[in-house]
């Protein structure tokens, strides 16, 4: 598999496809793998996928960070895969990552998907993170504390329709964990986040998702993302909560290719 650097930190990366590129952007704790019921969904454009510092088999970070470092881990994904410019979608924290791509490489982003993401914490999302963190700090236990995670992540109706334990088994058999030191590095991204100030400079055309069951980041908080981007379009993906992809991948995947092909 292909590594490229940033910030002395390597940075896995893969590249599969043809057609426009489009640079996907993972959320918190989450790899390459968490698109893939998407990826044969997006036929027809070059995708470039990757994991983010701290997670899968790109490097760990002995320090803390920021959305804009890791936006420039992103553009260095973009350098090495040979593209000037690309469509772009971030999920969650990837859309945060997104956001500060967007402000500080304008010329790198041609059409913009900005998934369950905000622009800025209130009491609930903070608290909320304040919880996952110490969960994972007091949780020995990984398909306990899994299981917990899922619990926000996933919406009722899909809860209610797979087995959560053996589901975060399943996943965790696959190899898909994060070590707490790097698990809780990425939950203090998403607390110091902060873009509503800066969003209004964002020119690439942009659509932003929201999901009626999310539990994690509401539609209001998405809608504010939207009306703070000059221009930005807001969707609506029913029957999914915090994770369309997953959740719902023909519905999202429908969504997102109409947009990117200009419609």
């Amino acid at each position: 598999m292909p590594t490229t650097h940033n910030d002395g930190l390597e940075l896995a990366y893969q590249v599969s496809g043809e057609g426009p590129p489009l640079l996907i952007i993972s959320g918190l704790s989450a790899e390459r793998s968490f698109w893939a019921l998407s990826r044969p969904l997006l036929k027809g454009f070059t995708l470039i996928e990757f994991d983010n510092r701290d997670i899968g088999k790109s490097q760990r970070a002995k320090a803390a960070y920021t959305a804009a470092d890791m936006a420039r881990d992103a553009l260095a994904v973009l350098d090495a895969s040979g593209f000037e410019k690309a469509h772009v979608i971030g999920h969650s924290m990837g859309g945060m990552i997104a956001q500060e791509l967007a402000i500080a490489a304008p010329q790198r982003v041609n059409r913009l998907v900005l998934s369950n993401t905000i622009a800025r914490n209130d009491l609930y999302t903070t608290e909320i993170m304040r919880l996952f963190k110490e969960l994972r700090l007091q949780l020995d236990n990984e398909l306990t504390f899994g299981a917990a995670l899922t619990t926000f992540v996933l919406g009722m109706r899909t809860l209610n329709k797979i087995p959560l334990f053996a589901a975060v088994q399943q996943s965790l058999d696959a190899g898909l964990y994060q070590e707490k030191d790097a698990f809780i590095r990425q939950v203090g991204v998403c607390v110091g986040f902060d873009s509503l100030a800066r969003i209004g400079t964002i020119t690439a055309p942009t659509l932003a998702i929201y999901c009626d069951d999310d539990r994690l980041f509401s539609p209001a908080m998405v809608r504010e993302v939207a009306n703070g981007i000059p221009g930005a379009k807001l969707d609506e993906i029913i029957d999914s909560g915090h994770c369309p992809m997953v959740e719902a991948p023909e519905n999202f995947c429908t969504t997102v290719r109409t947009f990117l092909d200009g419609n």
